[in-house]
């Protein structure tokens, strides 16, 4: 059997080798030898490779011939799909009627270009039913088989309506005049199920039309259409058809139906005129500008500028819009159009706009550029009024050209305030150097108290950024020194950014003169210095002046200052030197906080006298805290030693926890055990612990009666048991602790959920939480009395576990010898409870 090569899809075995001759490169073709090899050589490959196509297929049509399994045929009519000539057509068509396999075949029918293939799929179509039926109806549609439309046309009339619809499907593909008349005739008389269909071909048919180059047939159709009562999804899809298909119309199309009510339709309209982009449509919906509702004006105005023709005046036309949202878009626009014209309208919308408008234009004014545009804004700014002047100016900065500083200058002196302001504002903003000079002589002329502090923000910015720090000293120092005592106080700031050593001479001389307010004004220049080079002389002055507010200023400033030295040791030394020296408490705790954070043994030395100090013990709890922290796993035995000192003299809960958790865990030791208990306690509408526990019940009110009873012993007591099945309520236990002596002790806690703790009255610890409970949890700073003391607790319920557990020990976390609980102890003669 002598093999044909195959080829691809409506191309011929000679067309694919002229083509493969037409690929000869150019170079080769100069030379006849050359070309006439290369042609051979291609000549070949086609031919070997048919060949091997050729053997592959006879192969794939034996196994559709044989006894195989229907997955090895399917997976045989995949291939044949790609290489299948008219050769496989029977065996194909022998397929198509078996259930298995039918999809199969008929799938590999539909790639293959030769008309056999259409013959065998019409034939079987006849012959078939029910779904294997439909499928090659929809074979027949997808390969646009023409012959196929008689055969077709009479199942529209089908009792099963999914051969009806498919029918009307693959007419729709199909296209044509025949199967337009006959999906027209079917479109009246089809139950409503299956209309839809029936629309759907007729507006594939219609674009069949078009690609095959028959316009005014597709038009005509979509008019036939438009002109019935549609779905507004099917109408929508008409129209846009109508407007592709009519060139000539689509600009009246595009406005009528941009500016119409018909919401489907202008929807469409806004989508297709982006995606045209067609200058004559957008020339026609200009023309109807005033009209168009604000969704189809900015639709015009983005198709526009998607175009790349000239949009300027589309842009301008949209500024002028009634709509906010148009307007934003086009000031908006404008920043990427460059264009000079637009300045005047900007400023003025800028100046004179709302919200989301102002900020547009203003956005624009600093990021549009390109020729002309500098000369445009300067030309504006000369002749605006003073709002659009402003916000001229405040633009400058924002395009942070330098350029600009001699128009910023001039309008800083301005009469108007608005255009000063805005002008220092851009001058800080561009922070030249070369201002410098000019600033510091507006700033002895500044003409209102509203200016000072722009200027003084200017002229800082520009110190800061001068690069050449010494030249900038020079000028600030030249101007200190030659102002009034007011302006020597209002420039003294500026040689912190300088940060000179002349700079700090002339701070550190001022803080020594006789003008008690540029005095202080110096400790304050000194205590933001950028280096601790100030440090000591204000020490010094801290305990040499003998004004008050002086001392205070500079202890602060030299407290301050020791945050940059880098020494840990010299750190403590000078914080050390600056609590002697400190008169108040507000300054020594100042300098406990900076100890704080020096994590050394030293440090820690320096801060633990200060716990027996009432007025520093806070201070100093968190400081020694924060250091014992980080010195426990280098030296353990001064972190414990320093949370003992802490527990015996602070009694914050926060801190009390922290110091029982680092000095470590307590001693076993025995749990209170003996208790009573009363509840539960609950609101209506209040679910979930952490919400009751707020809530004031029985047993904490002042006079309530409450009945109370016994708990059987237990170091966990467990209240689900007491109060089996309770949810969202409370509970409330008390004891009395017998104390042998006067003492401080550390409560150590347990509970699920929250729990809230009274001794003798008064709320010694509360932790609203929602947990399990675990012995020693909380930890709470106590006073116990000789004698008896009343402990009560609160603990809270939400759903699941419900304990609680307590104990005592001293401030060491030993046991406390001689402790005990009675729970009845002021029912026994001669014992009260003790008094709050």
């Amino acid at each position: 059997m002598n093999a044909q090569p195959s080829h691809p899809v409506g191309t011929s075995p000679a067309a694919a080798a002229q083509s493969g001759r037409d690929s000869v490169p150019p170079q080769l073709g100069r030379s006849p030898k050359l070309r006439s090899r290369t042609t051979l050589a291609v000549s070949l490959i086609i031919l070997i490779t048919a060949t091997v196509r050729a053997d592959e297929e006879r192969d794939l049509i034996a196994t559709l011939q044989s006894a195989a399994g229907a997955p090895q045929k399917c997976a045989a009519c995949q291939k044949l799909r790609i290489i299948g000539s008219q050769r496989a057509v029977p065996a194909l068509a022998a397929l198509l009627l078996e259930e298995r396999t039918s999809h199969a075949a008929r799938y590999a029918l539909e790639g293959m270009p030769c008309p056999e293939a259409c013959a065998a799929l019409r034939e079987a179509t006849g012959k078939s039913s029910g779904s294997i039926q439909a499928g090659l109806i929809d074979s027949l549609g997808w390969r646009r088989d023409r012959q196929a439309v008689p055969w077709l046309v009479p199942l529209l009339a089908a009792a099963d309506p999914t051969l009806a619809a498919t029918a009307a499907s693959a007419l729709g593909r199909i296209g044509g005049q025949d199967a337009i008349a006959a999906l027209s005739a079917a479109r009246e008389k089809m139950p409503p199920a299956l209309r839809h269909a029936v629309l759907e071909s007729l507006l594939r048919c219609a674009e069949h039309a078009q690609a095959d180059g028959d316009a005014p047939g597709a038009a005509a159709l979509y008019r036939r259409l438009l002109a019935g009562p549609l779905p507004s999804p099917f109408r929508a899809a008409a129209w846009r058809g109508l407007v592709l298909a009519e060139a000539g119309q689509r600009g009246a199309l595009m406005t009528q139906a941009l500016s119409g009510d018909d919401v489907p339709i202008r929807t469409a309209a806004l989508q297709l005129i982006r995606e045209l982009a067609d200058p004559q449509v957008i020339a026609a919906c200009r023309a109807q500008w005033a009209s168009l509702p604000a969704g189809s004006q900015l639709a015009v105005l983005d198709a526009h500028l998607r175009c790349g023709a000239e949009s300027l005046p589309t842009v301008l036309a949209a500024a002028e819009s009634p709509h906010l949202a148009v307007r934003v878009a086009a000031w908006r626009a404008l920043a990427e159009l460059n264009a000079p014209a637009a300045i005047p309208a900007l400023a003025q919308a800028a100046a004179n706009g709302q919200g989301a408008e102002r900020r547009a234009a203003r956005d624009t004014l600093a990021r549009i550029h390109g020729p002309g545009v500098d000369e445009a804004l300067l030309r504006e700014i000369e002749t605006s009024q003073t709002p659009a002047k402003t916000e001229l100016l405040r633009v400058l900065g924002q395009r942070g050209d330098t350029g600009f500083a001699n128009v910023l200058l001039r309008n800083a002196s301005a009469d108007a305030e608005p255009v000063r302001l805005a002008a220092l504002e851009s001058l800080r903003e561009l922070a030249a150097e070369e201002t410098l000079e000019a600033l510091l002589d507006l700033a002895g002329k500044q003409r209102s108290q509203a200016d000072r502090e722009p200027l003084q923000k200017t002229l800082y910015a520009v110190c800061q950024a001068s690069r050449d720090k010494g030249q900038a000293t020079r000028r600030v120092i030249g101007a200190i020194n030659g102002g009034s005592a007011s302006q020597r106080r209002q420039w003294l700031p500026l040689l912190t950014a300088l940060g000179t050593p002349d700079a700090l001479n002339l701070a550190l001389a001022s803080a020594q003169d006789t003008d008690l307010e540029l005095a202080k004004e110096a400790a304050r220049v000194l205590a933001d210095w950028p280096d601790a080079a100030p440090a000591t002389p204000l020490l010094d002055l801290a305990r040499t002046t003998p004004d008050a507010n002086l001392h205070v200023l500079a202890l602060r400033g030299f407290v301050k200052l020791i945050g940059h030295e880098a020494d840990p040791a010299r750190r403590v030394a000078l914080l050390a030197q600056a609590l002697t020296a400190a008169r108040r408490v507000e300054e020594k705790r100042q300098a406990l906080s900076q100890l704080g954070q020096i994590p050394t043994q030293s440090a820690l030395e320096s801060v633990l006298p200060h716990l027996t100090d009432a007025g520093l013990v806070h201070e100093a709890a968190v400081a020694a805290i924060g250091i014992g922290e980080k010195l426990a796993e280098s030296h353990p035995q001064a972190a414990a030693d320093a949370a003992a000192a802490i527990l015996a003299n602070c009694h914050s809960a926060d801190i009390v926890g922290r110091a029982a958790a680092l000095r470590g865990k307590p001693q076993p030791g025995p749990f209170l055990r003996d208790w009573l208990v009363c509840g539960p306690y609950r609101q209506t509408g209040v679910s979930g612990a952490e919400n009751l526990f707020a809530i004031e019940f029985g047993p904490e009110k002042q006079g309530q009666a409450v009945s109370w009873q016994p708990v059987p012993p237990a170091d966990m007591v467990n209240l689900w048991i007491v109060f089996p099945g309770q949810t969202d309520c409370v509970a409330y236990l008390k004891t009395h602790v017998l104390a042998p002596q006067d003492g401080d002790a550390l409560l150590l806690l347990g509970s699920d959920d929250g729990v809230k703790a009274w001794l003798n009255g008064v709320v010694v610890h509360a932790n609203n939480t929602d947990r399990g409970a675990v012995p020693n949890q909380d930890t709470a700073s106590i006073h116990l009395r000789k004698g008896a003391n009343l402990l009560m607790l609160k603990v809270t319920q939400g759903q699941g576990g419900w304990q609680a557990c307590a104990r005592l020990v001293g401030l060491d976390g030993k046991p406390i010898a001689g402790l005990a609980a009675d729970a009845d102890f002021s029912s026994k003669p001669g014992k009260k409870e003790p008094a709050p």
